[in-house]
């Protein structure tokens, strides 16, 4: 909500316009684009600008097993999701005395199982998928 302009004197807008040329050889070149090519930044000055003032860098790492443990928990949410869709269409046709107990069942089980598969995704996201920072 802070970021809401009330009006009065708008910011100034920081224009980089100077420019600095450094040469490099083709091996520190390789080593740039590999850790560009492992970090999260969206373009190579921000990266380097971040490794000469912050004296530090962001990368992604990803493993194989979290990505084959991620692929099994989306086919279980989308699994989980369509039954739990049908249950919500049927629930928004018809009134709650209406429900057999075996659809209410059938309804807190798939709130349950969303919640499992939710708490599990949380861990692997946080074990997996967190960007880290590193000095160079």
């Amino acid at each position: 909500m802070s970021n809401i302009n009330k009006g009065g004197r708008p910011k100034k807008e920081v224009k980089r316009i100077k420019e600095k040329r450094i040469l490099l050889t083709e091996f520190e070149l390789e080593q740039i684009d590999k850790m560009f090519s492992e970090s999260d930044y969206t373009n190579m000055n921000s990266m380097i600008r971040d490794i000469l003032l912050k004296k530090k860098y962001r990368i992604v790492t990803f493993n194989n097993d979290a990505r084959i443990q991620r692929g099994i928990l989306i086919e279980e949410v989308r699994r989980i999701g369509n039954n739990f869709n049908q249950l919500m269409k049927s629930f928004n046709e018809r009134k709650m005395d209406s429900f057999s107990k075996i659809e209410i069942g059938m309804l807190l089980k798939s709130l349950d199982e969303i919640k499992e598969v939710f708490f599990k995704i949380e861990d692997i996201a946080k074990e997996n998928y967190l960007p880290e920072s590193r000095t160079p």
